[in-house]
């Protein structure tokens, strides 16, 4: 599962739409993964990729992918009990409908940036809210995967991890830490950190709507949040641990921890480079990076990162195809949204 881009807080919500369809043309989006997977292709032989996948131990990837359903239910209910907030309870229906076609859109945009038109679907809220609580729960996964990523980088070389990218002393690696730990603080105080952003942006001309719908942020008790951090946290372990369960089904055994820690860098990683489609490409080649630093052979990583691809991404992405045809009547009550 992999970190989106807060970027969308610096435009209009009227423009997310827009944002997930042009950002950048389809074909440059289709020609940009092809380039990234042939330059991959340099790196690990395909043919050794197909012969580990072929040798997998079909037990540990039935594990991994029974675990599917509870990581797709943690971030669910995540973006059901944050749907909730809106002044016009959304209908389950919406709710449901909007959770998917996130996976879908996302799958689409680099960097899975159309995830944050989800909001948008839920008919009976207001443009302004809906964009707001589109960016609360998109901010937890950001929050999640980059205050843990950074954690990850501090915490790694003192568990046995060695990468040649990443040698530097105890002083970068407590920086790290620190900066890591207040990313994941603004998730259990969100209020104020909406506030700065709020008086960051309020006084430009583009910023005014942006202000004014994150007042819904602004009003989250403590309770909520830590539940939403909560969620987001359990949701990306889930999925730490099924990378864990492919690459030893795969014949590579790592250290829990580290593995873990690892796996998670790598997500970190594949989720601020936003080029290909669903970041694939990307993901296998940050996935070979992180993990040869634990000594995982780069097609052992390689095939781990395109199974969970397959996983964690292609099939929710094509769940939420059913729900596809509600993205060409989304603009039928737009003026009646827009107040």
């Amino acid at each position: 599962m992999v970190p989106e881009s807060p970027q969308i807080l610096t435009q209009p919500a009227a423009e997310v739409v827009a944002v997930e369809k042009w950002s950048l043309p389809k074909w440059s989006k289709i020609a940009l993964t092809v380039a990234v997977l042939l330059l991959l292709s340099w790196q690990v032989r395909w043919s050794e990729i197909l012969n580990v996948l072929t040798g997998a131990s079909g037990l540990g990837i039935l594990a991994a992918v029974a675990l599917w359903y509870p990581n797709q239910a943690l971030q669910y209910y995540r973006w059901k009990f944050i749907a909730r907030r809106a002044t016009i309870s959304p209908a389950t229906g919406d709710v449901y409908a909007s959770y998917w076609l996130g996976h879908t859109l996302g799958f689409l945009t680099p960097g899975r940036i159309g995830s944050y038109g989800r909001g948008l679907f839920l008919r009976d809220v207001s443009v302004g809210e809906a964009t707001a609580l589109t960016v609360l729960e998109r901010s937890y996964s950001a929050i999640t995967v980059n205050g843990f990523g950074l954690i990850a980088l501090a915490v790694l070389p003192s568990l046995g991890w060695s990468a040649a990218w990443a040698a530097w002393g105890d002083g970068v690696s407590v920086i790290l830490f620190g900066v890591g730990t207040m990313i994941l603080l603004t998730g259990v105080f969100p209020g104020p950190i909406a506030g700065l952003i709020a008086r960051l942006v309020g006084k430009r001309k583009w910023g005014i709507f942006i202000a004014n719908s994150l007042g819904t942020i602004r009003q989250i008790p403590t309770g909520s949040s830590l539940l939403y951090l909560a969620l987001a946290t359990g949701s990306l372990a889930v999925s730490l641990v099924q990378f864990i369960l492919v690459l030893d089904a795969l014949g590579s055994s790592v250290p829990v921890l580290a593995g873990m820690l690892a796996v998670h860098l790598n997500f970190f990683l594949k989720g601020n480079i936003p080029l290909t489609l669903g970041n694939l490409g990307v993901g296998e080649w940050t996935a070979l990076l992180c993990l040869r630093g634990l000594g995982v052979p780069d097609a052992q990583a390689v095939a781990a990162s395109l199974i969970l691809f397959g996983v964690n991404v292609a099939i929710p992405a094509l769940v939420g195809m059913r729900y596809f045809r509600r993205v060409f009547t989304i603009h039928q009550n737009w003026k009646q949204r827009a107040a």
